[in-house]
């Protein structure tokens, strides 16, 4: 079954919220051609220093700095991928103003975002049963 085409979607919430699952659903039932961007590996491209972006650094520090770019390149990459005939899907954890920073970048395009929020025992249940990246109290702060 192929939906219409989407318009560039941001696929956020907290960690374990089912971005990627919803996006590989998506992506392999629902659309001929999709492309889904995981920020988080195009962050960790950035090897040294790798700074891990959290919600409560100031918004010039040199972690957020490295959230832009990440969020810079998932542009490009979508732009790209919508000249080829596309589907995007962006899978980000992303606030209010580093959406309205995807906003901006791609204000040329269609784009929307959208929020999952299950539970915080749902997202908890979620990240045990997936390799250990972030701790308890991290995941939290990002609920």
């Amino acid at each position: 079954m192929t939906i219409g085409r989407l318009p560039i979607t941001l696929l956020t919430g907290p960690a374990a919220c089912g971005k990627n699952t919803i996006a590989h659903i998506y992506a392999t039932q629902f659309s001929d051609r999709c492309a889904v961007i995981d920020t988080d590996l195009l962050r960790w491209m950035l090897r040294k220093p790798h700074l891990a972006p959290w919600p409560t650094d100031p918004a010039d520090s040199p972690s957020q700095a490295q959230h832009r770019l990440g969020i810079k390149h998932a542009c490009m990459l979508s732009k790209s991928f919508v000249a080829e005939g596309c589907d995007v899907i962006i899978c980000d954890v992303v606030g209010d103003r580093l959406a309205q920073y995807y906003r901006e970048l791609l204000t040329d395009h269609e784009f929307r975002v959208v929020l999952l929020l299950p539970t915080w025992e749902a997202s908890l249940g979620r990240l045990y049963v997936r390799p250990p990246t972030i701790t308890d109290d991290e995941a939290k702060l990002l609920y």
